[in-house]
């Protein structure tokens, strides 16, 4: 088990513009958790809920490319810092932010807690809304 390589294929799954659910849910344990925005997004329990939430995601944005810039492995757990640029379905406009992910991994290579912290703000800005309708559209 290569957790950094496990991770990389993760995140390669979101570029994009149909997102292969079934690909996302090989890569996760049944009781996986993900925070998609930390603090303010509740945690999804369990993988079939972390899959309905990308699926939510996949209807306001496709074609996520994450640009690893740098990646740590700590034992199991695996930090990347990012830039995700992502498409709006709703006008073609591409939106970019840096983001940092942290994934924990179990004995069997599966990603167990994902946690991604990037800035909001930075992403309503881009997309002219306020942050109340940002917690809005993240679920928060």
């Amino acid at each position: 088990m290569n957790p950094e390589i496990t991770v990389r294929e993760f995140l390669s799954l979101f570029h994009t513009r149909k997102l292969d659910v079934d690909a996302v849910r090989a890569l996760l344990a049944d009781g996986a958790r993900y925070q998609p925005v930390v603090p303010i997004a509740p945690v999804r329990q369990g993988a079939n809920a972390i899959c309905e939430e990308l699926e939510r995601q996949y209807e306001l944005y496709d074609e996520c490319a994450c640009n690893i810039l740098s990646i740590a492995v700590s034992g199991s757990t695996v930090f990347t810092e990012r830039v995700d640029t992502c498409r709006q379905l709703k006008d073609g406009r591409e939106t970019t932010t840096s983001v940092v992910g942290v994934f924990d991994l179990d004995d069997a290579g599966k990603i167990v807690w994902w946690r991604e912290y990037w800035d909001c703000l930075d992403c309503a800005g881009q997309l002219g809304i306020d942050d109340q309708a940002m917690r809005s559209i993240m679920g928060a």
